[in-house]
């Protein structure tokens, strides 16, 4: 198999990946899209007492908090920039809602990842 075809093949395998198992999101165009949505704080235990949870204060290090990403196939965000939001189709129990996009890191395979904070509109105008 050639290099093109293999390239060819391998965009395909992803496109298709990325569309049965990825989450969905709207763009900031209105654009519907797929990707892999993680975020940290999702299932993160706060407070105490009788549940035994853990305090998350005592249970986390700042240096190693992970901010939300949203991992997509470059060609399906190549109109996002750094400032734009983006909503993440999800029950908010899952971390779904609004986000801004902090920063774009591309990992040279041909996915992003989208580097996102908690939209607040309130701090948006003010910065």
């Amino acid at each position: 198999m050639s290099g093109a075809r293999f390239r060819a093949a391998a965009e395909r395998m992803d496109a298709l990946l990325v569309e049965r198992l990825g989450d969905p999101v709207t763009l900031a165009d209105g654009r519907p899209v797929s990707g892999a949505f993680a975020s940290p704080f999702v299932g993160a235990e706060i407070g105490g007492g009788k549940t035994g949870a853990a305090r998350l204060g005592g249970a986390i290090n700042a240096d190693v908090v992970l901010e939300p990403t949203l991992t997509a196939r470059v060609i399906d965000v190549q109109c996002v920039k750094k400032g734009d939001h983006l909503t993440i189709e999800l029950p908010a129990l899952l971390g779904g809602g609004r986000y801004k996009v902090v920063r774009l890191k591309p990992d040279g395979s041909g996915m992003v990842d989208l580097v996102l904070s908690v939209s607040n509109e309130r701090t948006d105008d003010i910065t």
